[in-house]
């Protein structure tokens, strides 16, 4: 979580705010495009290996057909990725460099996580990405001397994710009996089928958190883009280290929910008050300290990004309230329905006061559109959720 923080310190340092931002610009395009190749098969794939495992003839149709499939959406993103970049003058501008990064796709197309999660074998995977990764990481400090180098980080980062995918497609390759065999379009549509609502999920989450750095490039500039990435950044650290809490916390109280919604849902408001104290508590000495704590991480060129930090701050604590009452009461009632609509709703929402407040405010008008929707996402998971355990009392 931390190390991509110290990544960004060097880059801001040696490249410069201008750059730094194009870079997150960038990377927050092209996330689309891996979302839409990987289409979910990151599940609905891994499902399948997991059922089937140990049957290597069917293991192969499952393998060929996903990475068939991956394929021909890598061709077809290749294509629109063109058009969108060669249309719009502020990515014309660049083309260069969003073509250097493009290339994480063909890391990802090729890439057989899926398949090791399916066999639930995944230590020579993450061993060759974290040994790459850190290489990566490394190089990138060795080799960016001067703000003219600032192409080769999007050169070392699709090119780490290459190399990624050509070692795990190996081992797969000598490991299994597994020979490629492309398949026709028409043998692939099953594949697609199920992946669909699990790459929905995906799609609808980048749109709730990416979508805003896209937002503010068309209405700022890439120096406001690098303050709003950093201050989120920093403040995603701070919500994550809420998540292991949740995923302990979510077999035991499924059993609970499921038992007696009610006697569940007053453990879950015990827990989330609980919680809130702290976060609020934690949030304002953050909040206070901001401007050091900007300085200290990244530079002092970056701290134009503290009120936007300061501003984004809050939502770790709404975050908690939707993990609360989302994952822990929607989720295990399973009223995946009711969830994926609050989100849906949300994330539209968040996107059109994005547009209106970026335009008229710029940075902080954004800071304060992903605020208000991560805020109006909590509030409709706490209402919904009260409802419908009160409801079934």
């Amino acid at each position: 979580m931390f190390v991509p923080l110290i990544i960004f310190r060097i880059l801001i340092d040696v490249v410069g705010v201008e750059k730094f931002g194009l870079l997150n610009l960038v990377i927050a395009f092209v996330v689309y495009f891996q979302i839409l190749i990987d289409y979910g098969f990151n599940n609905s794939a891994t499902r399948q290996i997991s059922l089937n495992k140990g049957r290597e003839v069917r293991l192969n149709i499952i393998i060929n057909k996903v990475i068939s499939a991956k394929i021909y959406l890598l061709i077809f993103s290749f294509i629109i990725f063109s058009l969108i970049v060669f249309s719009l003058p502020s990515f014309k501008e660049n083309w260069g460099i969003y073509f250097l990064y493009f290339g994480v796709t063909i890391g990802y197309t090729f890439s057989p996580s899926w398949y090791y999660q399916g066999i639930q074998n995944m230590k020579s995977y993450m061993f060759t990405n974290i040994i790459v990764k850190i290489s990566s990481l490394v190089i990138i400090i060795l080799i960016i001397k001067e703000e003219n180098d600032f192409w080769l980080v999007p050169l070392v980062l699709s090119l780490s994710q290459i190399i990624i995918a050509i070692v795990t497609f190996s081992l797969l390759f000598l490991n299994t009996s597994y020979r490629f065999k492309l398949l026709s379009p028409n043998k692939i549509y099953k594949e697609l089928n199920e992946g669909k609502y699990f790459f929905l999920s995906e799609l609808q989450a980048t749109l709730f958190t990416n979508t805003n750095i896209l937002i503010l490039g068309f209405f700022s500039s890439l120096t406001n883009v690098a303050y709003f990435t950093s201050a989120d950044k920093l403040s995603r650290c701070i919500r994550n280290i809420q998540i292991p809490l949740s995923n302990a916390l979510y077999p035991h109280l499924s059993i609970e929910i499921n038992k007696d919604p009610i006697k569940g849902l007053k453990q879950i408001n015990k827990i989330t008050l609980v919680g809130l104290s702290i976060l609020i508590s934690s949030s304002i000495i953050i909040g206070y300290f901001g401007e050091k704590i900007i300085i200290l991480i990244f530079s002092k060129d970056m701290i134009e990004a503290t009120r936007v930090f300061q501003i984004l701050l809050l939502i770790p604590i709404f975050s908690f309230v939707d993990s609360m009452y989302g994952k822990q009461i929607l989720l295990n009632l399973k009223k995946d329905k009711i969830f994926f609509n609050i989100f849906l709703f949300s994330s539209i929402f968040c996107l059109l006061l994005s547009c209106i407040l970026s335009y008229k405010y710029n940075i902080i008008g954004t800071a304060i559109a992903v605020v208000i929707g991560q805020g109006i996402l909590a509030i409709l998971m706490f209402f919904y959720a009260q409802k419908i355990v009160y409801g079934k009392s």
